[in-house]
Parts: C-alpha cells; sequence; structure tokens
C-alpha cells in the first residue's frame, strides 16, 4: 500500500438500473449468482438523507448477493432526488460505485480525508444504525465511491423477499 492510502479494501460493485427485477434474474439466470435479498428502503427505514448536503428524502429498490467475498448491489431509484437518478440521466445503465474498506479510520475520519482530496459526500443516509456516503469522485476516479459505518452488532437489513426464493439456505 502506498503511504497516501487510506483505502484498503474493495466490497462491494454496484449497478444502478431501471429495473432490479429484470437485471437480478439476468445476473441468476445467465451467471448463477445468487440468491439475492432483495428490499424497498424508503422513510421510515431510511434516514437522514442529504443530496450534497441538502436534506432530502428518496427511495429505492435493492438486491444484494455474494460471490465469494465480493457483493453485488443492484439499485433502482423510486422516488425523490439521487445520484441514482442523476446517473441514470447522464449515463444510463451500468456501474455506478464501488463500495470501499477505510481500514484504521472511522467512517467520519474517512469522510474527512475524502473530503480533503477533494471528494466530499454527494449523497448520504442511514438505514437503521447503518450510515452511508457516497462520495463526489466521479471526475477524478471515473467512477463513485461509497463508504459504510455498520457498527458491531448491528442487524442486516432484511429483506422484503428473496430471489430466487427456494435458494435461501445458508444465506
Amino acid at each position: 500500500m502506498l503511504s497516501n492510502s487510506f483505502i484498503s479494501g474493495v466490497y462491494q460493485v454496484a449497478i444502478v438500473v431501471y429495473d432490479v427485477e429484470t437485471t437480478m434474474k439476468s445476473y441468476t439466470n445467465q451467471f448463477g449468482i445468487g440468491p439475492w435479498r432483495v428490499a424497498l428502503l424508503e422513510p421510515p427505514r431510511l434516514t437522514d438523507m442529504r443530496v450534497r448536503g441538502e436534506p432530502v428524502e428518496f427511495s429505492f429498490k435493492y438486491a444484494v448477493a455474494w460471490t465469494g467475498d465480493t457483493m453485488w448491489e443492484i439499485i433502482e431509484p423510486v422516488d425523490g432526488p439521487s445520484i441514482y437518478k442523476e446517473f441514470l440521466d447522464d449515463h444510463g445503465e451500468g456501474v455506478h460505485h464501488i463500495l470501499v474498506q477505510h481500514e484504521g479510520l472511522d467512517f467520519d475520519a474517512a469522510l474527512k480525508e475524502f473530503g480533503k482530496r477533494d471528494c466530499p459526500p454527494a449523497m448520504e443516509g442511514r438505514i437503521g444504525d447503518i450510515r452511508f456516503a457516497y462520495l463526489e469522485s466521479e471526475g477524478p476516479l471515473k467512477t463513485t465511491l461509497e463508504i459504510v459505518d455498520r457498527p458491531p452488532g448491528s442487524a442486516p437489513v432484511t429483506p422484503d423477499y428473496w430471489y430466487p426464493a427456494e435458494n435461501t439456505e445458508g444465506s
């Protein structure tokens, strides 16, 4: 690792799409990725939402699945202003962000360090105890980075359903 690095790993690759269901089924049927935990995130489940520092309300449907140590996330914006909608308007569907780990720095220190490097938060929020922030990194890095604060013992997001439903053993 270089002396100026504080990114310690890649945890997730996320795709923004118009239709989570269709995309999730393609990943499952063509590549065997799944099972998927699927949920609609909206208030009151989703709180403290901001886009570029301004309080907003937005909602999105998402699905997550694992291959090895990597999480796949598919996001469909549903309502309200979000960087997901901006991405679809500007680029169409595709890889939207990469969730990175920041070992040695807590969430607030990592946000501050990214800000010093001209990558302030573009969108933030909270799902229960879990905080997330997407960084304004698309210009210099050609993609958006996300960081997450998941306190020890915090519960994962309870899925609304699994796809395919019959393949949830051990997940």
